[in-house]
């Protein structure tokens, strides 16, 4: 088959762009079963890597749609049509979008493949857009990606329920392929890391909590600070991106630690490459992840592989994911999230139990699984019927 894989969002450096570059990587990796074109914005293609077996098609945009896309913005029609026709001119067999954050309406092509990474922003809208312009437009952004496609696929079981209840779908319509670390993501006892902690305000002679991700308000920081100004003289860290085209509310969560006077005992990092990160992971007490909502979880995979154990919040995919790795609490609920991380700090024999589940959990989760996966997936589509007779609708 010749199939094409929208790279639009590879320059983004959340959860979409980093399950875009992984799979396109893992799908190099596995071997040329079939020929890849990729499509990447003009202005993103100095700032990505593409395999250099895949064919690689630039598209002329106004604007980077990594960086258009945002919460308080959106693409121009314009640009998205210019990607539709680039894709459409290509003679492919299949168009697969790693997210739907970047799909496009396509014609002349036999089959469509969308990721719905989860349901968030559709069940919780006011916790992603800033705004009703925005809601409506990945509303309909969303139903059209599921109206087009002949398959979609969802990165955990639960993110394929939340889809099927949702736009009520066929369950053989919904393909799961899962996630994974990257390499990079493994124990890191050097002294190197005393250094990488010092270089981003981490007293390395402390003990701390830690937790990566989006400081976006579906990750429930502000109910996790609240939860930190009880704890005595516990440290948190909070590794994220200052600069993110997605919705954020860090004002909200600076003003939360100066209301709790926690100055001296939360720190914020801002965005932290991945070669640090694994240091960082690595000399964590535990992983806090908080989160309303999640469709895979990607930062508690990455601490596993760095034997990190997880204090998670019971929502989305996350039990499914961490399983015996760690300890839950209801989100919503601060006391919940006092008592389980209460726990975790007195009971040294539970931390090391878990640190040492976590390392053997982290392996069931790999890109190779995830690409051989997409291949099924691919592979069980039928080629030779006209994409009319296929096609649903939500």
């Amino acid at each position: 088959m010749r199939i094409g894989i929208d790279g639009a969002c590879l320059s983004n450096r959340r959860g979409f762009g980093r399950f875009a570059r992984q799979m396109i990587a893992a799908l190099a990796r596995a071997g040329a079963s079939h020929d890849y074109v990729v499509f990447v914005d003009q202005p993103s293609l100095g700032s990505v890597e593409i395999p250099e077996s895949f064919a690689t098609i630039p598209v002329e945009v106004r604007e980077a749609p990594a960086r258009a896309a945002a919460a308080s913005g959106r693409r121009s029609v314009g640009d998205m049509l210019a990607m539709s026709r680039a894709i459409g001119r290509a003679g492919l067999d299949l168009i697969y979008f790693p997210a739907s954050y970047s799909f496009v309406p396509v014609w002349g092509v036999k089959r469509v493949v969308v990721t719905l990474h989860d349901t968030l922003a559709l069940v919780h809208p006011e916790l992603v857009f800033p705004n009703g312009r925005g809601r409506l437009a990945w509303k309909a952004k969303e139903h059209a990606s599921v109206a087009w496609s002949d398959r979609i696929v969802t990165v955990s079981q639960a993110a394929k329920r939340d889809l099927i209840s949702w736009f009520r779908l066929a369950e053989d319509r919904v393909h799961v392929v899962g996630e994974g670390p990257d390499p990079a993501f493994s124990p890191q006892p050097g002294i190197e890391g005393i250094e990488v902690l010092r270089r981003y305000g981490i007293d390395p002679g402390r003990r701390f909590w830690l937790y990566v991700g989006g400081l976006s308000p579906h990750k429930n920081l502000l109910r996790l600070i609240e939860a930190f100004a009880q704890l005595g003289e516990e440290r948190l860290v909070l590794v994220g991106d200052f600069g993110d085209v997605f919705h954020t509310h860090v004002p909200d969560l600076l003003a939360a630690v100066d209301r709790h006077c926690l100055g001296d005992r939360v720190r914020f990092t801002g965005f932290v490459p991945d070669a640090d990160l694994a240091y960082i992971y690595t000399r964590a007490f535990a992983l806090v992840q908080p989160s309303l909502m999640e469709g895979f979880g990607l930062p508690p995979v990455e601490a596993m592989a760095c034997g990190t154990p997880i204090a998670s919040s019971t929502a989305g995919s996350l039990t499914e994911v961490v399983g015996e790795a760690g300890v839950f609490f209801e989100p919503t609920d601060v006391a919940a999230i006092i008592a389980t991380l209460t726990r975790l700090r007195d009971e040294p024999g539970l931390r090391d139990r878990l640190a040492s589940i976590a390392l053997d959990r982290s392996a069931r989760f790999t890109w190779e699984s995830a690409a051989r996966s997409l291949l099924d997936c691919f592979d069980g589509l039928d080629m030779t019927r006209n994409r009319s007779g296929s096609r649903k609708t939500a």
